[in-house]
């Protein structure tokens, strides 16, 4: 049988569950509650040595309790005190990388009197150390040797260890060789009106569960730490981060807890209550917007909110003209809608680009052109060439196709990084993740009719961020018997 994409709950509906659901959130008790819950939670899972298993039941593992600490360490610099109950959990857990450095710095001696070169802490090491810069862990000996070995390390690091290795150093006094390893990130570094500033290298290791954001975090980090006067960098860096907001569901805390970390943080304004910047959280005066001259009235309500849509109906309309008066970063699209005729279609591209090409599934050969001369019982394959200009999460395709084309595989089901389900007069694919680049689907069809047909247009679009699309006009296609 074929599947169906499943229709959403109408909008109105759903956003004011969205809305209760959010108060019901952020309810002062229920809050204080969910903590209370989770900080007991926290305890049960830690083991006697301090470490934290991935699963209960299961070893400690020490990523466990350096992500704890970590993310703790950063909760304490912005809020200037943790729960006593949290505290205890931190130190226990500091407790056990403190053994996890004095081995590591073990096996390096060992290491060097067998006359060892180059030598370098690992990236658990680093992740530990970094931790102690937010922590306050005071120096000792193990600490000190490792800090040597990092200072002498080539600046040939991923993106995320020279941001943490910067950190570290200068934490530990060695501003100038941390300054060195700032500027290599700020040269590796891209820009962007559209995107804000980034890392497009190999040196910012990608996975859309962990590596972008952590890596675009700590950079952040690094730059507020050691170029504090830099605030345009950083502002560029965090708009990159609302922007990947935009089209990828950041379905881990991790990512989520590092994109708040570096949103809020601010190293520049140290208090007594901690280091959040409280401006940030302001949400701003709604932008004008208006056509031909004319303002155009907002839903009422919408002042303060983070999401306004309005609609416009004025096909005589020559000029839109939208006014931002408030600071940080913010976002629109604009939608024409209009009906056409299937063959006026053209090809257009808002961040992902479509083509589409019909050919014969034996040479491999391109069927020239938009119009294609086929015969009745011919096998032809559809190939379409998707490139995506960013990392996008939830992307629908929908390829209309012509009358006389009937699907060869004929059930719904999982290919290789997408969903295919073929409909009755179109074919969609469904993509949980498109990495940023060339993504190529192909279908095979049989031509069942003769006659002159042409198909419809082929889109692909983002779920999460609807402006961001593709589109390739009709093909024709004329069939004899």
């Amino acid at each position: 049988s074929r599947v169906r994409k499943p229709r959403g709950l109408p909008a109105a509906t759903r956003e004011t569950q969205q809305r209760q659901q959010i108060a019901a959130f952020l309810d002062s008790s229920t809050l204080a509650a969910r903590l209370n819950t989770q900080i007991s939670d926290l305890q049960k899972l830690q083991l006697s040595d301090g470490s934290f298993p991935w699963w209960p039941g299961m070893s400690g593992s020490v990523y466990m309790p350096a992500t704890v600490a970590e993310t703790l360490a950063r909760l304490n610099k912005m809020t200037g005190a943790l729960p006593t109950l949290l505290q205890s959990v931190q130190n226990r857990a500091v407790s056990y990388l403190d053994k996890e450095i004095a081995d590591e710095v073990t096996r390096l001696k060992k290491a060097e009197k067998e006359g060892a070169k180059n030598l370098q802490p690992s990236e658990t090491a680093c992740h530990i150390l970094y931790t102690f810069t937010l922590s306050g862990h005071k120096p000792n000996n193990d600490i000190n040797y490792l800090v040597s070995l990092l200072e002498k390390m080539p600046t040939d690091l991923t993106i995320y260890g020279k941001a943490n290795a910067a950190i570290i150093l200068n934490h530990y006094g060695k501003t100038q060789r941390a300054k060195e390893f700032v500027e290599s990130i700020r040269q590796y570094s891209v820009y962007r009106e559209d995107l804000g500033r980034y890392f497009d290298t190999k040196k910012a290791l990608y996975s859309w569960r962990d590596y972008r954001i952590p890596t675009e975090v700590a950079a952040i980090e690094a730059l507020q730490q050691l170029t504090p006067s830099d605030t345009t960098t950083v502002d560029q860096m965090r708009r990159w981060l609302l922007q990947e907001k935009r089209t990828q569901a950041w379905d881990t805390p991790i990512n989520t807890v590092n994109a708040v970390y570096a949103f809020l943080v601010d190293d520049t304004h140290a208090s007594d209550k901690g280091n959040i910047d409280m401006s940030r959280l302001g949400s701003g005066d709604n932008s004008t917007i208006s056509v031909d001259g004319q303002t155009v009235k907002l839903p009422a309500g919408t002042a303060g909110l983070g999401y306004v849509k309005t609609q416009i109906s004025n096909t005589s309309a020559k000029e839109l003209t939208i006014e931002k008066t408030s600071d940080g970063t913010s976002w629109g699209a604009v939608y024409a809608q209009f009906f056409q005729p299937s063959s006026a279609i053209t090809s257009t591209a808002s961040g992902i680009s479509v083509k589409r090409e019909v050919l014969n599934p034996r040479t491999g050969e391109v069927i020239t052109g938009k119009q294609a001369n086929l015969k009745v019982g011919d096998k032809i394959r559809i190939r379409i060439t998707l490139t995506a200009d960013r990392d996008y999460d939830f992307v629908q395709v929908e390829d209309k196709r012509a009358a006389c084309l009937e699907p060869v595989g004929q059930l719904s089901g999982y290919h290789w990084g997408y969903y295919c389900a073929p409909n009755d007069n179109a074919t969609s694919y469904y993509f949980d993740r498109m990495a940023k680049g060339t993504h190529v689907v192909e279908t095979d069809y049989y031509i069942d009719r003769d006659g002159q047909y042409e198909s419809g247009s082929c889109t692909a679009q983002c779920a999460y961020s609807p402006e961001f699309s593709g589109r390739e006009g009709a093909h024709s296609y004329n069939v004899t018997k």
